[in-house]
């Protein structure tokens, strides 16, 4: 369709649905008149919805800073041996932690790093005699490090630098085991996982000698820079088969809160029809600021 190929030379993650009757658009651009301008040559405009996300994104994390967490402190109860703390942004990606058993999430992340006040008092309104506090993310590890000798629960950090570290750990804890037992499992299947992460270059930049342009794609892949893009269904793909390895069973994407319902499904058939037929694939809505998608590989 010539709209959709105009629309992907001024922008990104473009989803275009038509029927009889209507063209429904969703672009990325930092022009948006373009877009509507050329809207126009195929028939009068409704519903038009306009965001700059960059603002959004720096209210976020304003909002987050201010934003203090109370918890309210609990005595240990002797009858609960474990308890779990995680550090996590996104109301679907909390939940994921909390189906799996956290007592508590602490909101934060990348940009959005919670205060060793924050993660102490999560570890005191968990009523458990040892507290396993998953960081998910290199920068909160020291924060969350620090609470070790500031409270009268014993404290493990697990060192998880993402998010699907922190889920691969929780699913592999296993109440019949003891502490230390328990803390070399999570470790070891943490470290198994592989991790990429797709967000925006918010300005214009040089990265190891690479020039990222304002509003491209950043490919991450377990930490690290991989590449840059500018449609998003081609990262994601890119950086899937990047992660898969020959004994590769489970692939998870995680979807950040500024993809659409149709961006979602256009991703996820995407994958399901280059994915290898031995690989399953798990869709989540975890509702991410500042990462479009976060995709696990195990």
């Amino acid at each position: 369709m010539t709209l959709r190929a105009y629309l992907e030379s001024i922008g990104d993650s473009v989803v275009v649905v038509d029927d009889d009757e209507i063209i429904k658009c969703h672009v990325h651009t930092d022009n948006p008149g373009n877009a509507l301008q050329k809207g126009l040559e195929y028939g009068a405009l409704t519903k038009m919805k306009i965001e700059n996300m960059r603002e959004q994104h720096a209210e976020q994390k304003k909002a987050a800073r201010a934003k203090k967490q109370n918890f309210e402190a609990v005595p240990i109860d002797p009858d609960q041996p474990f308890g779990f703390v995680a550090v996590a942004a996104g109301e679907g990606v909390k939940q994921l932690f909390l189906d799996l058993g956290v007592n508590n999430v602490v909101s934060g992340g990348q940009t959005m790093n919670p205060s060793t006040d924050d993660i102490l008092g999560a570890i005191n309104a968990t009523p458990s005699q040892t507290v396993f506090v998953l960081p998910n993310n290199k920068n909160i590890i020291m924060a969350a490090e620090q609470t070790i000798h500031l409270t009268d629960r014993v404290v493990k950090v697990l060192p998880t630098r993402t998010i699907p570290q922190g889920l691969t750990a929780m699913l592999n804890f296993d109440p019949d085991l003891g502490v230390t037992e328990n803390e070399i499992a999570m470790n070891k299947a943490a470290d198994r996982v592989g991790t990429g992460q797709i967000t925006f270059a918010a300005r214009d930049s040089d990265y190891e000698g690479r020039n990222i342009k304002a509003g491209e794609l950043l490919a991450l892949e377990n930490g690290k820079l991989s590449f840059t893009d500018i449609d998003l269904t081609h990262a994601t793909l890119k950086l899937t088969k990047s992660l898969l390895k020959r004994d590769s069973a489970f692939v998870t994407l995680i979807l950040g809160e500024d993809v659409s319902d149709e961006e979602g499904a256009k991703l996820e058939a995407a994958l399901g029809e280059k994915l290898p037929e031995s690989v399953e694939l798990s869709v989540v809505k975890g509702g991410q600021p500042v990462y479009y998608c976060i995709i696990s590989v195990e």
